[in-house]
């Protein structure tokens, strides 16, 4: 049996490593493995007797404003954190922003379609439609490709949330998403480019 000095260190060990850590006395008649190993963790685990806050000096704390944050950085020798386009992002969620960005296109394609109706009158945007057709090979193509891909490529992403949401124990694996993601682009651009020669 542990004695009450004991019994409130090994309460105050366990309140400082987050209960981790149980302070344990090999010398106890109830020791069990892990009981016996607890010293051995504790030693490992020391709590951190730091203080938790710096202090600064009035001058040190007018320096520190003035300093930007990659001044501070160099200035301290510690590397400025990585931007985020160091990474490489996997093909599912390559395909995810590009069906958000598909979706925000056709709505405000729609709304430029709609505002050049009630602003420009009746036939307006017919008149725009006729226009950039009769421009000739590549700027025609290029806006059918404009209008076409968002569509397709917007409509297929939903088609594959929707299967995504009936199944998702068969089809939302790692491997599965990438295979997916890889014929929903490959099968948008070659529907749009299709539908540029119709």
């Amino acid at each position: 049996m542990l004695s009450s000095a004991a019994n409130s260190a090994s309460r105050a060990v366990g309140r400082r490593t987050g209960g981790l850590i149980r302070k344990a006395f090999v010398g106890c008649a109830d020791a069990t493995p892990s009981a016996v190993a607890a010293p051995a963790l504790a030693s490992r685990y020391q709590p951190d007797t730091r203080r938790n806050m710096t202090v600064l000096s009035k001058q040190s704390a007018e320096e520190y404003k003035n300093l930007n944050f990659s001044e501070r950085a160099k200035k301290s020798g510690r590397p400025v954190s990585p931007h985020v386009a160091i990474y490489s992002f996997p093909i599912g969620a390559l395909t995810s922003i590009v069906n958000r960005v598909t979706g925000c296109a056709l709505s405000v394609g729609a709304a430029g379609l709609g505002a050049a109706e009630l602003l420009g009158g009746s036939g307006t945007a017919l008149d725009l439609m006729s226009t950039l057709g009769a421009q000739g090979g590549v700027i025609a193509a290029g806006a059918k490709f404009g209008v076409a891909f968002p569509f397709v490529y917007h409509y297929l992403g939903g088609m594959r949330h929707l299967a995504w949401d009936q199944m998702p124990d068969m089809l939302l694996t790692n491997a599965d998403v990438d295979k997916a993601s890889y014929v929903l682009a490959g099968s948008s651009v070659l529907i749009s480019l299709g539908l540029v020669v119709v």
